[in-house]
């Protein structure tokens, strides 16, 4: 009985430590409020006068990438401006400025923007309108 009772035990801890071990422990990347405050000012501005920022918070650390996607009328998004690549920024506040142009340095045309920060496979998003006068 004492064999059976050692073996019941052992198996409890056993099946303890496998479940520990699949076990995830959360990152600053699982923390959906990793980017907050979120957003473009001014959130409509004319290109051809001024621009625009996109702010946010980090709640800790990170390495991100922020750039302006436009999405067409089938839906599909496609890549309008990169502002930074691969930028290791601290935790606080951060902004990048958009000229409204696009990669090439050209104006962007009049419409509705996506302003994303990607943090590895997250993405957090703000929209912004370009209008001409």
């Amino acid at each position: 009985m004492a064999l059976r009772q050692m073996h019941n035990h052992e198996l409890f801890w056993l099946i303890i430590l496998s479940l520990l071990s699949s076990c995830k422990l959360p990152s600053a990347l699982d923390d959906p409020e990793l980017v907050s405050s979120l957003r473009f000012s001014p959130s409509a501005f004319d290109s051809f006068k001024s621009n625009t920022q996109i702010l946010y918070s980090l709640k800790s650390p990170a390495t991100l990438n922020a750039y302006i996607l436009k999405v067409d009328s089938t839906g599909k998004e496609y890549l309008v401006k990169t502002l930074v690549l691969n930028a290791a920024e601290s935790k606080g506040s951060h902004a990048h400025t958009w000229l409204g142009d696009t990669d090439d340095g050209l104006f962007a045309p009049t419409g509705t923007y996506i302003g994303v920060i990607q943090i590895q496979q997250r993405r957090f998003e703000s929209t912004v309108l370009i209008f001409h006068y």
